[in-house]
């Protein structure tokens, strides 16, 4: 049975080294400082098998933002986005020995995210676009993103689908 583990847990310092130790290449990813502050009062809900936590942007952020220029399958151009690498995310959060998580979105949309996604890739929990931080016009305040143009394997339909935004739950998947 898998627990969600309070927000505190490990240390910005832990999570940089657990960052430098996945496997997968998160070149194109690069660190970033917020120049703004996150909009206030929005979170995410993390469920888990012991309960549920709810983790806001500013929670987010504060893990360490990293940065990455791709292409979006919905938008036109290469976009920058800042935010944390999702398996970071699901360490901190205690999800990280999940199989797979479902990822809701504000409209119900929903995508089983599998395991393989977030240690192979640098997958990135995005706060921020072009240094601002995420609304809901701008598909906020939280969305996945799948660095496509340094990954080419996630330019693929089923990828594509996996591009949730206005993210307001993950689940950990039975």
């Amino acid at each position: 049975m898998r627990s969600i583990r309070t927000f505190c847990t490990f240390t910005l310092a832990a999570m940089t080294v657990a960052v430098c130790a996945v496997p997968g290449s998160v070149s194109a990813i690069e660190p970033a400082v917020a120049e703004s502050a996150p909009l206030p009062g929005t979170t995410v809900t993390v469920v888990g098998d012991d309960g549920t936590i709810d983790v806001s942007v500013a929670e987010l952020e504060a893990i360490g933002l990293m940065r990455v220029t791709t292409v979006s399958p919905w938008e036109k151009g290469e976009l920058v986005f800042e935010g944390i690498l999702f398996r970071d995310f699901l360490k901190k959060v205690g999800l990280d020995d999940a199989e797979e998580v479902l990822v809701r979105a504000t409209d119900n949309y929903t995508q089983t995210i599998p395991r393989s996604d977030w240690t192979d890739g640098p997958l990135l929990l995005a706060t921020r676009q072009n240094g601002k931080p995420l609304t809901l016009r701008t598909q906020g305040p939280v969305r996945l993103v799948y660095p496509i143009l340094d990954h080419p394997e996630y330019d693929t339909p089923v990828h594509k689908r996996r591009w949730v935004w206005a993210i307001t739950s993950i689940e950990h998947m039975q």
